[in-house]
């Protein structure tokens, strides 16, 4: 890939995704045995939820270059997302044959701990993979629960004054199953009914680093109300 079409997806990741999606189509229409292609195209889906899709793009790449670790990384959180825990394993277990100790398997290992309600397991990889490459795996905090409940009520009353009441339920992270209509087991919140949120405690404070304080938790946690409001 030219580094001026690199440039460019990256830019649009955050601000443009589907667009990002486009031009990373073009690129491997155009030069289909190039594997970073299919990488960008895997971001790019994954930006805009498209999970699924996300894991055809990165089993092209691992066709052509099956060596890269975080093709199978990238596939294992996506299949724990999914609830697919076996299918998640297997990817862990060829990425742990290419290099047991890469801070991008303790991550996805410990993604995949915490999905399935196993939290003492995930925080010590998320602590592995912290020390192998802390800029780039941070370990999530881990708030005190009744001062990340009042966190998140103080905002709910905020809101309220504005017009959206909402009581919330506050759980770790979703039920492990089968999923449906979209809704992965790393979303951070979801509307039972007009007048109740599930907060799902664990899969906010992922969004953080661990120096992140209380006041981060709050305000991530009005971000994600927000765009689940505007998308319903």
């Amino acid at each position: 890939m030219r580094r001026s079409d690199i440039e460019e997806i990256e830019a649009l990741l955050d601000d443009d995704p589907r667009e990002a999606l486009s031009l990373a189509s073009r690129i491997v229409d155009e030069t289909p045995d190039d594997p970073d292609g299919w990488a960008w195209r895997a971001e790019a889906q994954i930006a805009l939820g498209q999970a699924e899709n996300a894991l055809k793009s990165l089993a092209e790449y691992v066709q052509r270059d099956p060596e890269w670790i975080e093709a199978y990384t990238m596939r294992a959180v996506l299949l724990t997302e999914l609830a697919r825990f076996d299918d998640a394993h297997v990817e862990v277990e060829v990425a742990r044959a290419i290099d047991s100790e890469d801070p991008r398997l303790q991550r996805a290992e410990a993604v995949w701990h915490e999905l399935q309600g196993q939290f003492p397991e995930a925080d010590k990889l998320y602590a592995l993979a912290a020390e192998g490459d802390p800029g780039l795996y941070p370990a999530p905090p881990r708030f005190d629960r009744p001062r990340a409940q009042a966190a998140i009520l103080k905002v709910l009353r905020e809101i309220a004054k504005d017009g959206l009441k909402l009581q919330p339920i506050f759980q770790e992270v979703p039920t492990p199953g089968p999923t449906k209509g979209g809704k992965l087991l790393t979303r951070a919140l979801e509307l039972r009914d007009k007048s109740t949120v599930v907060v799902y405690l664990r899969n906010l404070e992922r969004e953080l680093d661990d120096e992140s304080q209380i006041e981060d938790l709050a305000e991530v946690f009005e971000d994600c109300l927000a765009e689940l409001v505007e998308a319903n």
